[in-house]
């Protein structure tokens, strides 16, 4: 998987990511790990860019860090999975946000089979857009791309 990040927050450790799983009581994909060990969250390098596939588009807006912001406002994965998880009862415990849209509406990892899936927050309704994280990624091109 290639994705560069870039205004990413401070980095981490692998003993960071194995804090913050202690801590939700979850394994991270390990393709998930390795993003945030290259990268704690950010925008995509470049131009705005879309997730597109023959069913569906979506911005990206950023990708969410962990434990860490580089800026005020910023949610991190585990602000926003207790959010989410328990606080609304929307996601699943298996279901981790990796990255958010224009709306605010997570794009998020299935922890049991590394699918990525996007939650519509309003109707609740999760879709599933790639088996994988890497597939998922592949999928991202620049808005030119997408609507030029």
């Amino acid at each position: 998987m290639t994705v560069r990040l870039i205004n990413s927050s401070p980095s981490l450790t692998t003993n960071d990511l194995n804090k913050v799983e202690a801590l939700l009581g979850i394994v991270f994909p390990p393709a998930l790990r390795a993003m945030w060990l290259a990268h704690n969250g950010g925008v995509l390098d470049g131009e705005r860019c879309v997730y597109q596939n023959d069913q569906y588009e979506f911005d990206i807006k950023y990708f969410l860090p962990v434990l860490h912001t580089k800026e005020e406002g910023i949610l991190t994965v585990e602000s926003l999975y207790g959010l989410l998880t328990y606080d609304k009862k929307i996601l699943s415990e298996t279901m981790v946000p990796f990255a958010i849209d224009g709306g605010g509406f997570p794009f998020c990892i299935d922890i049991n089979n590394g699918a990525v899936y996007f939650t519509n927050l309003e109707s609740q309704k999760t879709i599933c857009l790639e088996q994988d994280l890497d597939s998922f990624i592949s999928n991202v091109i620049t808005e030119d791309e997408a609507w030029g």
